[in-house]
């Protein structure tokens, strides 16, 4: 009876094991959700040639696109430009995404390493990974990029991809002549497109892309703890039971 009420216990012992790391599992995998992604992309409208200039030291040092962040997938993981340089001095700025207050940017929430772009016959496309910048649903913002950092006296120009209609109704191309006072992006209203265009009713937007995700949940460690102690409640009474038959046998 001793050796059958022995490996009874450990059987018990090893299923409840396995059944308590597999809950643990089943918990686990229930929280990883699918990572679906959502697009911003006024691509498709840009004929591949028309542009908006001049960009760079000593023109206008900043060009962005704003955006608005719909839904639940809220996490902005990439963006890009177009950008071709036409001076025989590289181009150098730096990509950002700041809070959008409808007329300047506010906070600057992600910020590049600078980027370099010689002269070329071609339009380079520019992605920034942001390696996952979480952004409020419902709110405006702006994505740009800007060499007010890195003027150094020698003169750069460079064309952004532009599409010169209202592609995107969720926001539009700006601009702001801040020349090297990087801290004027949040101090001065930007100008927008229509304040340049033949008629004061056409809005434009960049050759732009944004890519976004919905948030993983994280795990809840009660979730898995409490099927642990669980699981440890029932050994413990598996084996009172158990040594309670050996002692009346």
């Amino acid at each position: 009876m001793n050796t059958l009420q022995k490996f009874s216990v450990s059987n018990i012992v090893k299923k409840l094991s396995f059944a308590t790391a597999g809950a643990a599992c089943l918990t686990l995998g229930g929280v990883s959700a699918s990572h679906a992604a959502s697009i911003i992309d006024t691509n498709p409208s840009w004929n591949g040639s028309s542009f908006i200039f001049p960009f760079g030291e000593p023109n206008t040092a900043t060009y962005g696109q704003t955006f608005t962040v719909t839904g639940s997938e809220n996490i902005l993981e990439s963006f890009s430009f177009k950008v071709q340089t036409t001076s025989a001095t590289p181009s150098k700025f730096a990509a950002y995404v700041a809070g959008w207050d409808g007329s300047k940017a506010t906070s600057i929430l992600y910020q590049s390493s600078l980027q370099t772009n010689s002269n070329n016959s071609a339009f380079n496309d520019f992605t920034f990974n942001t390696g996952g910048l979480a952004l409020t649903s419902a709110q405006q913002y702006v994505a740009f990029i800007s060499a007010s950092n890195f003027f150094d006296g020698q003169p750069d120009r460079s064309v952004l991809g532009f599409i010169n209609s209202d592609v995107y109704s969720g926001g539009q191309f700006v601009f702001l002549n801040n020349g090297s006072n990087f801290s004027a992006l949040t101090q001065t209203n930007w100008s927008r497109s229509e304040q340049f265009s033949r008629s004061s009713d056409v809005f434009g937007d960049l050759a732009f892309k944004a890519t976004f995700a919905a948030p993983t949940p994280v795990p809840v460690p009660g979730a898995v703890f409490g099927v642990i102690v669980a699981g440890g409640a029932l050994v413990a009474r598996q084996r009172k039971n158990a040594k309670a038959k050996q002692t009346v046998a």
